[in-house]
């Protein structure tokens, strides 16, 4: 009896095995949802009637499940019962259950839409695991639930029918290559949480225009958008601490791009390639850029480098041939070997004091360069740093190649102070050097940076620059004509007001100071509101002006000359008899007044 109830256990399994496989085949046609619970076997041996035991070895029928099944099926797990590697698919998606939670490991190859359930009897799903979707090339959406912390390695590379993937902010970790070569991809949002983009994680992701980055990301992992040929749009977080090798190579539709302060370090290549680039911003912060970071980026215009920048590792911006002017920073040790090779449209090269060395062929094949500014500082200057060759490469060994004839630049000229080894370089190479003046590279204000004058009271202002031995000169401007200041620095209040005194050498360095100026608030008339003088007599009056600190003009006047007349410093003479007022007025307007009677 019991080997009957066993053969017919047998045929169910078969019965439902055979129907789901064909359900899976038939789902583009037909809108049915599967679920495939197989039965799980018992643990306990099967007998016949005479005790023999019964063993039961049910070989797969080819093309009739959706993945091999690796482990006895588990419909419902009792209550504490041990749950360890358990499969259990669902909706054609393959589960393992394990410790107490389940992970999507595969599916049907021909399943178009993914919907990741968020458990399994009973049990979260809280990864998909390392390759379950790979290469399921008519698979074109994805939903991941809340439930899933993890995406494993290459869990949906080359899937190329993919289109739209939904993530949740639960994500914590997306392994490398994860969605790499999903060529259909166009747009991809990575949810807030998420730190780091591994490495390859969108490689070759051809048709990516758009991706949204969480403001929690640290680190690009290397090659993450390596030949995604369409990404344009993006924004790199404030925040972000690392970025890779070869991160964006050869994305050759990006336009700009802007480096946040937090980033210390560009990868070598890591922007390679860019051919479209032309807004590039690196901001402070940025101390080294890799070997050819932004080599072949030849739609960069300007670049401004960061005073914080301390290399410029070989190659970095070579072949970037749009570019027309660079400054390299003081805390630049080494421009290295071949880092500005090829930039054709090079016109001018500025090393701040400070650098100390300059590679071999550094500057090489800048035909056009007119002006490169060689510190004193440069101590060490390569081979052929500014050479041009009839043809020009870099060989496999990334050495440049020059060939003959070699020449430098037309027209280039080499400034720089005598007895230097700029000069000694110009000598050696037949470029024509200028001597360059010790320019400043601060200015400040002795006095400070605000000073109260008074009306009458003038200043002298001192600039003083760095070096001790610069040789710019100073401009004086006011911002207010309540305040002049000549060519020497003479501030001359006028006025009462603020002004905004610059001093700027000729070179733009610039220290400014704010003037605030007093003028009389009031004047009064030191012998009183009256007096009596006869005809013929004089009286000299004084005038008090406040505050006392103002020097003011002084401006005095009779209301009739004919009774008695005033001077300009105040002496009043009476001329016949009458009455008169004696006015002062200071040269703001203030104004005090005194009545003189004069009798026979």
């Amino acid at each position: 009896m019991k080997r009957i109830v066993a053969v017919w256990l047998v045929a169910a399994l078969c019965v439902a095995l055979v129907g789901g496989a064909v359900l899976a085949e038939g789902q583009d046609d037909m809108p049915v949802e599967l679920e495939l619970d197989a039965p799980a076997l018992s643990d306990a041996p099967e007998t016949d009637d005479a005790g023999m035991d019964l063993d039961l070895d049910i070989a797969p029928l080819d093309g009739l499940q959706p993945e091999p099944v690796e482990a006895p099926v588990s419909n419902d797990p009792g209550d504490g019962e041990d749950v360890s590697n358990k499969i259990v698919v669902k909706k054609y998606i393959t589960y393992e259950i394990a410790g107490g939670q389940a992970t999507a490991i595969t599916a049907d190859r021909s399943l178009t839409e993914a919907n990741i359930m968020d458990e399994v009897n009973g049990y979260p799903v809280t990864a998909i695991a390392p390759n379950a979707f790979q290469g399921f090339t008519k698979l074109w959406t994805v939903t991941v639930p809340d439930s899933v912390t993890e995406i494993g390695e290459a869990a949906f590379d080359s899937c190329t029918a993919l289109v739209s993937v939904t993530l949740p902010e639960s994500l914590e970790t997306i392994g490398p290559r994860a969605f790499a070569n999903c060529t259909k991809l166009s747009h991809f949002e990575l949810p807030e949480g998420l730190s780091e983009i591994s490495e390859g994680m969108f490689e070759n992701c051809q048709m990516m225009w758009k991706i949204t980055l969480p403001s929690t990301l640290r680190v690009i992992g290397e090659n993450a958008f390596n030949k995604c040929l369409s990404l344009k749009e993006f924004t790199l977080p404030q925040g972000l601490r690392e970025i890779h090798e070869s991160a964006f190579e050869l994305c050759e539709s990006m336009i700009r791009v802007t480096i946040p302060g937090s980033v210390a370090e560009i990868g070598d290549k890591a922007f390679k390639d860019c051919r479209a680039l032309r807004n590039l911003t690196l901001s402070s912060g940025l101390t080294t850029i890799g070997n050819s970071a932004f080599r072949d980026c030849d739609s960069i215009r300007k670049v401004a480098l960061p005073s914080t920048l301390e290399e410029i590792s070989p190659f970095a911006f070579a072949y970037c041939e749009d570019l027309k002017t660079v400054t390299i920073p003081a805390n630049v040790e080494t421009v290295s070997y071949g880092a500005f090779f090829h930039c054709g449209d090079l016109e001018q090269v500025s090393l701040k004091s400070g650098v100390a060395a300059i590679g071999d062929f550094a500057f090489a094949q800048c035909k056009k360069l007119l002006k490169a500014e060689i510190p004193q500082s440069v101590t060490e200057m390569g081979q052929d740093v500014f050479t041009v060759g009839k043809a020009s490469a870099i060989d496999e060994n990334d050495m440049v190649q020059l060939s003959a004839p070699l020449s430098q630049p037309a027209k280039l000229q080499i400034y720089g102070r005598p007895d230097t080894e700029a000069s000694d370089y110009a000598d050696r190479y037949g470029i024509p050097f200028v001597i360059q003046k010790i320019v400043a590279t601060s200015v400040t204000i002795a006095e400070g940076k605000s000073a109260t004058l008074y009306v009458g009271h003038p200043m002298q202002l001192t600039a003083i620059q760095k070096p001790a031995n610069a040789e710019t000169k100073v401009k004086w401007t006011s911002s207010s004509s309540a305040v002049a200041v000549s060519s020497s620095g003479l501030v001359t209040p006028k006025r009462a007001g603020k002004a905004v005194i610059t001093a700027r050498t000729e070179n733009g360095k610039k220290a400014t100071i704010t003037i605030k100026v007093i003028d009389a608030k009031s004047v009064k008339i030191d012998q009183g509101k009256s007096a009596t003088l006869k005809v013929g007599q004089t009286l000299q009056l004084t005038a008090t002006v406040s505050p006392a600190q103002v020097t003011s003009k002084l401006t005095w006047s009779s209301g009739s000359k004919k009774i008695a007349t005033v001077s300009s410093t105040g002496l009043v003479k009476a001329v016949k008899k009458g009455n008169v007022t004696i006015t002062v007025k200071t040269g703001n307007g203030k104004k005090a007044k005194i009545k003189i009677k004069v009798t026979n």
